[in-house]
């Protein structure tokens, strides 16, 4: 029998601290509790908390107050900040194995990314073994040392434990295919108050990230200004109303949001390009070799008729993830998340869920 203490999943952003606290239930999870906070400018900067004392008062509230429903456990799982990590897909020779891999993998790691070895943490996994080619696809993750301890060393010396740090694509990954293994080629777009990521997973590996600051606080700021509202009213008009072209303010908010729509879509555009004429993509089988799909999370996603507008101008299917596919339905629960809100909890779900991987090894 394995003993593994309750964790809870910890996602922070420059914008907000979100939190999921899960318990196991035979093949799925109860959502014990989850919850969100808001950061103010400058706590998080680029990756670095800056304002710690700031962050640790919000932390604790969110997750240790009275309202708070969180299981009082000292013991979270948390995210790396993704503008601060280095993702890479190597290729070795199959016929490297047990020492020598590792030292080829440590060289390759270092030729592949800008700062010395001895200044990160990293892990990998073998995604696969390609006997046509005779190499190993390899994923290597690998984040500063400075930001990983910075992360650790807060949380520890404030009463908290940090049994693991993880990437947040990593972790969006795991909540969004848990339920089977995908065997073509899918882009993850992940829409942020603050920022956007996107992710590529192929034959269920996660392949490639980016990011950058087209997000969801920019489409809010075009529209507070244009109509004009504040950005809480600007929110609830992009939920409600959204791009409707048979509703007249659906059509101006179309027009407003249009350049930034037009630069989203062209991002999207370039990353499928880059990954589909990559030569790593024609080792893939051939239903991986091309985009597929595309999957929107984020509170960012939540944007009324995105899904539609993406789809008709990229030509392809685009559809809203389900960060809840492994959460057992429970209509009785108090801790209910809709599937509109659980769009901005995929990481932290993923966090959640990964403490219970360890469990079972």
């Amino acid at each position: 029998m394995h003993f593994f203490p309750p964790a809870i999943g910890l996602d922070i952003s420059e914008s907000s601290v979100k939190a999921v606290s899960l318990k196991k239930d035979g093949e799925f999870f109860d959502l014990a509790a989850f919850g969100k906070a808001y950061l103010p400018t400058g706590t998080v900067v680029e990756g670095e908390i800056k304002n710690k004392e700031g962050f640790l008062e919000i932390l604790n509230v969110l997750l240790g107050s009275e309202k708070s429903n969180f299981p009082r456990t000292k013991y979270l799982v948390v995210s790396l900040p993704e503008e601060k990590a280095f993702l890479r897909v190597l290729e070795l020779p199959l016929a490297l194995k047990d020492q020598d891999l590792v030292n080829a993998l440590k060289f390759e790691i270092e030729s592949n990314i800008p700062v010395s070895l001895a200044e990160v943490y990293y892990d990998y996994e073998i995604i696969s073994e390609n006997k046509t080619s005779g190499h190993y696809d390899i994923v290597v993750n690998a984040i500063p040392k400075k930001i990983a301890d910075d992360y650790t060393f807060l949380l520890n010396d404030n009463g908290y434990r940090v049994l693991a740090l993880e990437m947040e694509a990593m972790a969006s990954r795991r909540a969004l295919f848990a339920e089977k293994v995908y065997q073509d080629s899918i882009l993850v777009l992940d829409i942020g108050s603050a920022q956007t990521r996107f992710m590529i997973i192929s034959e269920g590996a996660l392949k490639f990230t980016s990011s950058n600051t087209l997000a969801g606080n920019q489409f809010s700021r075009a529209l507070s200004e244009h109509f004009p509202l504040n950005l809480k009213e600007a929110e609830f008009m992009k939920r409600v109303v959204g791009l409707d072209k048979n509703h007249d303010k659906g059509r101006e908010m179309l027009s407003v949001l249009r350049p930034s729509l037009i630069s989203l879509k062209d991002q999207i555009q370039n990353y499928i390009n880059f990954f589909e004429t990559h030569p790593a993509s024609h080792q893939l089988s051939e239903g991986a070799k091309k985009i597929s799909k595309l999957i929107l999370v984020g509170g960012g996603a939540a944007l009324w008729g995105l899904t539609d507008w993406l789809s008709q101008e990229l030509g392809l299917t685009v559809v809203l993830g389900n960060p809840l596919a492994k959460i057992k339905k429970d209509p009785y629960s108090k801790h209910k998340l809709s599937l509109e809100e659980s769009l901005a909890y995929a990481s932290a779900v993923g966090l959640a869920l990964r403490n219970f991987e360890e469990i079972e090894g």
